[in-house]
Order: C-alpha cells, then sequence, then structure tokens
C-alpha cells in the first residue's frame, strides 16, 4: 500500500474521531450552559461542567492529532510521522486511562468520594463516548504505526 494511502486513512480516522468528540462534547457545553446559566460554575454542580471532564481534553487531542496528521500526508517525513504515531500512543493511553476510571467508578469500585471524570456519568463504560474515542484513537495508531514503518529510511 502507498504511504499516502496510509497516511490518508490515518487522517480519516482522526477526522472521525475529531467529528464525533466535538459532536458529544458541544451538547454538553449547551447543556451546561441552559441549566446553569454559564460554563465558569465549577462548584456544586448536578451535571460536570464540560471543561472539568476529560471529553474536552480528548476533543483537543483529536484536533491536534488531525492537524499534524494532515502536515505529514502534505509532507511525508519520517521524523513527524514517528513523533505523531508517538502522540496518538499517548493518546490511547490517556483514552484508556480514562476509560478504566470510568469503568472503576461504575462498577463502584473507587468508594463513595471518587470524582466522576465522565461526561455521562451512570453510563455503562462500553457506551461511553470516551471508549468510542478510544477506539478512534487506536485505529489511528495502527495506521501510524505502517505509516511510520513507511516513512523510515533506509
Amino acid at each position: 500500500m502507498p504511504i499516502k494511502t496510509t497516511l490518508l486513512i490515518q487522517s480519516l480516522f482522526l477526522f472521525a474521531g475529531t467529528i464525533f468528540s466535538w459532536s458529544k462534547l458541544f451538547p454538553q457545553f449547551l447543556n451546561f450552559q441552559a441549566l446553569y446559566g454559564t460554563v465558569f460554575r465549577f462548584n456544586d454542580l448536578s451535571v460536570p461542567n464540560p471543561f472539568l471532564t476529560a471529553c474536552l481534553y480528548g476533543s483537543l487531542a483529536f484536533l491536534a492529532a488531525l492537524y499534524w496528521s494532515l502536515r505529514v500526508y502534505q509532507r511525508p517525513q519520517w521524523g513527524s510521522g514517528r513523533a505523531l504515531r508517538n502522540f496518538l500512543l499517548f493518546c490511547v493511553v490517556f483514552a484508556g486511562s480514562v476509560f478504566l476510571y470510568e469503568a472503576a467508578d461504575y462498577y463502584k469500585l473507587l468508594g463513595a468520594g471518587a470524582v466522576s471524570v465522565s461526561c455521562n456519568p451512570g453510563t455503562p463504560p462500553l457506551e461511553t463516548p470516551c471508549f468510542t474515542g478510544m477506539l478512534f484513537f487506536v485505529a489511528a495508531f495502527v495506521a501510524s504505526v505502517f505509516s511510520a514503518r513507511r516513512l523510515r529510511p533506509l
């Protein structure tokens, strides 16, 4: 498979993940704004502030990775492809950690005083946006592994 095709597939996974993540995050801001009249309230909340959830950081990571991936697509270079692969690995670890924390919170393994980082508290772990986002990051990471191999200098 040509390198441009692999880079395009990687970018498409990241584009889909970006659309998905922002389509889940934007309504959270709207709901929070409608409920509290501001997005800058951080105490005494019945609904988590979107600024304090992992969803915001995952969405920003998707944007950064998509931009980076498109830059690598325009000018394929081994160093930038390898750095993007490492960033995507970090994103997979981040999303996986948040998913495991959400699962532990859902199954009450953390205790009563645990802080929720979930965008949707009380949702079964496999139905959370974080799990789906993690799958997009994993797919983009796998594509980046193949891309970085093909970009490697001989």
